[in-house]
């Protein structure tokens, strides 16, 4: 009897999303007593009540040996549609006896290793006939993503260390990739893989294109990002984690060439402009070299100009540098904006306590607040011609919202001195009368 600690990897594995294609077709032997492979007899019937496998299992009082059983009918998506430990491990789940449930004549086949993991899920997550049935909307190529990644071809070559289905999906209790108790569920992504990318021991001997030691703070880098702010605090799931980048069965570092496209996935119109940019074609890493990769914080106005803490600089310090005069003009320009829409923004607060109408005015800040994003947004080009009409634009607008607050401030003085003058008025109306009153006292005495 093999160890049943080995078998807690291998339970519900055909309920995952990887496999090998190149092994499929030895998988895919029957694995019952009467010649059916097992995700046929899986899709064809519900687990047998009587399950021999979970109920020798969970009566152990191996917490190693029992925790795969238990975890397997606590909550696994393969068992609750219907499929066993043996369509994955093979044997005999009907009975209770150890040497007929083992016995290799009825398709026991124990714990696969290496490849033979991956291809025990591509079984039945490559047969788009067998998934249209339990999950029709799920992909069938993810065997040959696999293949194709850092993962797959270093599985191929022999790396047992590699990540495979079990290391991101788990073996047993696998849950759905949409249900947030799932590893690979978005917030649950960088942990799952800093399991082995932020393990120093682990990754020891694995190397960048360069050379280079592969670095373990990618996870520490990520958890100080604008992204991983996005993702947890603000709970926004669209925010990018380790997969939206390098890929998931896919998996593979972006090269030189693909950081801005990667990175122009989610911010297109950025993307576009860089493209446009002299930048483009002399970045290495494109996006990266101003923003970073994993570390990537909240982007400011410092980050140009010509003075620290600007990146600008890092390249551009001389001040007959082209690229020195481009990022202090940009900055200028921005910061020209910037303040207008702060003095303007002050000035209608002002009329707006006072009690005027500025709704319209309050519509031209943001449009004007609009044109200082389109402003940012243009400097990834990288060219002061692209700047300076946004600003120019933006700085009309405020001109116009300028004028209107100062007529409405003109108004508002030409009130209060009516009012005064009016006070005045009425002041002199009651003295006149209360000596008029003392008056006609008098004559009645």
């Amino acid at each position: 009897m093999i160890r049943l600690f080995r078998l807690s990897f291998l339970h519900g594995l055909a309920g995952l999303m990887l496999g090998v294609l190149d092994a499929g077709a030895a998988a895919a032997q029957p694995a019952t007593a009467a010649g059916r492979q097992p995700a046929a007899a899986a899709a064809a019937q519900p687990v047998p009540a009587a399950n021999g496998c979970l109920a020798c299992h969970a009566a152990l009082s191996q917490p190693a040996w029992s925790a795969p059983a238990n975890l397997f009918r606590g909550g696994d998506v393969h068992q609750e549609r219907g499929f066993s430990c043996v369509d994955c491990h093979g044997g005999d789940s009907a009975t209770n006896d150890k040497a007929r449930a083992k016995d290799p004549a009825r398709g026991f086949r124990g714990k696969p290793a290496g490849p033979q993991i991956v291809t025990v899920c591509a079984r039945c997550h490559s047969d788009a006939e067998l998934m249209r049935r339990f999950a029709p909307r799920q992909r069938v190529d993810q065997a040959t993503e696999y293949a194709s990644s850092v993962h797959g071809k270093r599985l191929a070559a022999g790396d047992r260390q590699v990540a495979t289905c079990i290391s991101c999906h788990g073996a047993h209790g696998i849950r759905a990739v949409n249900d947030v108790r799932s590893p690979a569920f978005p917030t649950n992504v960088a942990s799952t893989c800093g399991a082995c990318h932020s393990n120093p021991e682990h990754m020891k001997g694995y190397t960048l294109a360069g050379g280079k030691p592969i670095p373990t703070n990618q996870r520490a880098e990520y958890e100080r990002s604008v992204h991983y702010a996005a993702l947890t605090k603000r709970n926004d799931l669209s925010a990018p984690t380790c997969n939206d980048c390098h890929g998931n069965h896919g998996a593979a570092p972006p090269g030189v060439g693909a950081v801005a496209n990667v990175c122009g996935t989610c911010h297109a119109v950025f993307a576009a402009k860089f493209a446009t940019s002299v930048h483009s074609q002399i970045f290495d890493r494109a996006c990266v070299e101003c923003h970073s990769n994993h570390a990537v914080l909240p982007p400011s106005d410092e980050m140009l100009g010509t003075s620290a803490p600007a990146i600008c600089v890092t390249c551009h310090d001389s001040r007959d540098d082209a690229g020195y005069i481009a990022a202090g003009t940009m900055r200028s320009s921005i910061d020209r904006l910037k303040r207008a829409i702060e003095t303007n923004g002050e000035l209608i607060a002002r009329v707006q306590n006072a009690g005027m109408e500025v709704s319209g005015q309050e519509l031209a800040l943001g449009e004007a607040r609009t044109k200082l994003t389109q402003a940012r947004m243009e400097m990834h080009a990288f060219s002061p011609a692209a700047v300076d009409p946004v600003v120019d634009d933006g700085m009309k607008i405020l001109a116009g919202v300028e004028q209107a607050g100062a007529r409405a401030l003109a108004d508002l003085q030409f009130r209060r001195r009516g009012l005064f003058v009016s006070l005045g008025a009425i002041l002199l109306v009651v003295v006149a009368l209360f000596f008029k009153i003392r008056e006609l006292d008098r004559r009645r005495q």
